[in-house]
């Protein structure tokens, strides 16, 4: 299914569960066990979600790993399909089997 515009995780994580909680960044990256300006990358959206960094929102957030990497992928693909112009004049290559002797 493509998205449009989809969120960077961080931004995810900021509206739905940072803001509406009154949670604070350090407290979050504290129970991730990770420090506190990785965190915060991640919620500037200048990083992505690694699977270790989904292995450990899941366990503190909640969701399921595979969820925050399929939000990462998402995110990465539709930036991907906006800056590559050079891919809209790639052509599909056609394979043809060859007879053997």
């Amino acid at each position: 299914m493509n998205m449009y515009n989809p969120p960077h995780p961080g931004e995810f994580i900021r509206d739905t569960y940072l803001v509406p909680f009154n949670v604070s960044q350090n407290e979050i990256a504290d129970k991730l066990d990770v420090a506190r300006s990785t965190f915060n990358r991640l919620i500037r959206g200048d990083s992505g979600i690694s699977p270790e960094m989904a292995l450990r929102l899941s366990k503190v957030i909640g969701r399921s790993p595979e969820s925050w990497i399929t939000m990462q992928a998402h995110y990465d693909l539709y930036r991907a399909k906006q800056k590559n112009k050079a891919i809209k004049r790639l052509k599909k290559f056609k394979f043809q089997l060859v007879a053997s002797l």
